[in-house]
């Protein structure tokens, strides 16, 4: 039989004091945080463990460590405070009809070809609703997803990460390429490119582990080929276009990403292009998450409607 934590006195008070110590080492500091001294912070977790009737935590030289049980009830009080909070957002989103605020999450390739064009759409319908999008890869973007500061994400659950905190919904793979500027020495040689001949040249590519990079060397082991030996590693984005665009280094992007730059808006060449190479890449699939049990507010289930619908051509959210 499982323990009613509610009949047994868990209060908010409690929550907030355990969300606090799921950021601190130190109990004065999640004291702090909420504005409370420490005899009352020592008070209030001693409560915990009676109600919890389990150790929440233990002593160490940096100050204090979670227990086990501790890690997971502090990690279910961060997710039950955030659920208060998008309710409060809730309430004031009915209040004001269709607008608000929605914070979106997403790697690189679907932000540039579903969730622009869908963000357009919700502009011309939906003037009131504002909203932000977090571009980067899927182990910076769960943990922004997991404390409440993105609505959704198209991205990947990182290996590190507990994939029940989340819900997934799997939607597409993503399709990259290699790229360089448009007057590299590689545009010259008739196409395919071999991809013997890319590895005599710069790479640039994101750290180790990202899905991209280990796709892009999975192919080069399968063509019974070395990893590139001159490899500057970067996370950002825009560091990637700009050395391709001023040096020789050749990068591996997403296909959408590719296609972005290698046409301006006037339909002239742009400043990067899509290598012809007999090097075929393809990235896992990327999914819509959400947190565990979250329910998206009004607003930010219109915006995850029109993004979805860009992506699937189906109204997948009621």
């Amino acid at each position: 039989m499982s323990l009613d934590l509610l009949r047994r006195g868990m209060k908010i008070s409690h929550l907030r004091l355990l969300a606090e110590l799921a950021k601190h080492t130190r109990l004065t500091d999640a004291a702090s945080a909420l504005g409370m001294s420490q005899p009352a912070a020592s008070r209030l977790i001693s409560e915990v463990e009676r109600v919890a009737e389990a150790d929440i935590y233990v002593r160490s030289g940096r100050g204090i460590e979670l227990t086990d049980i501790g890690h997971k009830l502090a990690e279910r009080c961060v997710r039950i405070l955030q659920e208060f909070a998008d309710a409060g957002r809730d309430i004031e989103q009915h209040k004001s009809g269709q607008s608000g605020h929605v914070s979106i999450g997403s790697v690189t390739g679907p932000a540039i070809e579903y969730v622009l064009p869908a963000i357009r759409h919700v502009r011309l319908s939906y003037p009131d609703i504002s909203i932000s999008v977090e571009v980067g890869p899927s182990l910076d973007l769960a943990p922004m997803l997991e404390d409440g500061r993105l609505d959704f994400s198209l991205s990947r659950v990182p290996v590190d990460e507990d994939p029940d905190l989340f819900e997934e919904r799997p939607l597409l793979r993503e399709p990259a390429c290699l790229v360089a500027r448009t007057d590299h020495p590689l545009t010259r040689l008739a196409a395919p490119v071999p991809a013997e001949a890319l590895l005599g040249f710069d790479w640039v590519l994101p750290p180790v582990g990202a899905p991209i990079r280990t796709t892009t060397e999975q192919a080069l082991r399968d063509k019974g080929l070395g990893l590139p030996t001159k490899v500057l590693t970067t996370s950002s984005f825009l560091f990637t276009v700009t050395t391709v665009q001023r040096t020789n280094a050749i990068a591996a992007v997403a296909q959408s990403v590719a296609s972005s730059f290698a046409e301006n808006a006037d339909g002239s060449p742009g400043t990067i292009t899509a290598l012809e190479s007999d090097l075929t890449l393809s990235v896992e699939t990327y999914s819509f998450l959400t947190r565990k049990g979250q329910v998206l507010t009004p607003v930010a289930r219109i915006v995850a409607r029109e993004v979805l619908r860009a992506i699937t051509g189906e109204t997948i959210l009621a």
